[in-house]
């Protein structure tokens, strides 16, 4: 989230640059125009099936997606699978039937923060803290339900082939 951050700074101070597609790990930074002019297409992982999406967010100009879930990250012990996300309440996994979560912010930083936040707090509080930021939020649910907020709902189109 720091480097999309200092990244967006470095691609403002230079001009001869009209547009790019940055991704580090979980987050993603798109900025300025497509040569094309249409708009840049950021797919959202399905935590089922890591080779599939669950949908693609269209986004123009500048914008920062962070994914944060329990999909690469993890361990199994005598049948028991542990990610890498912890409830700092418990020091354990955390359990809220979430699978993944993206956040669209206009910040890097903001978007890395919010995406691991609200893999902990769930979709009700999750939702909640995306939006005293000004962040879209959208989670990937272990029945597979997607829950969206209503700004993400402009920018998201589901795969028709996703499970649900």
């Amino acid at each position: 989230g720091v480097a999309l951050s200092r990244l967006r700074t470095l691609l403002e101070e230079r001009p001869e640059v009209s547009g790019a597609v940055i991704s580090l790990g979980g987050s993603i930074l798109t900025y300025g125009v497509k040569p094309d002019g249409s708009p840049w297409r950021v797919a959202i992982t399905n935590p089922f099936d890591t080779a599939e999406t669950v949908g693609i967010l269209s986004l123009e100009g500048q914008w920062c997606v962070s994914t944060s879930g329990d999909y690469e990250r993890y361990v199994e012990a005598d049948g028991v699978r542990y990610h890498h996300i912890l409830d700092p309440a418990t020091g354990y996994p955390a359990d809220t039937r979430v699978r993944g979560v993206s956040i669209l912010s206009k910040d890097g930083l903001l978007s890395d923060a919010l995406s691991t936040a609200c893999f902990i707090l769930g979709p009700e509080k999750g939702m909640e803290l995306a939006g005293r930021y000004g962040a879209e939020a959208l989670f990937v649910m272990e029945d597979g339900e997607l829950i969206l907020s209503e700004g993400m709902k402009r920018y998201f189109t589901k795969n028709d082939s996703y499970r649900k």
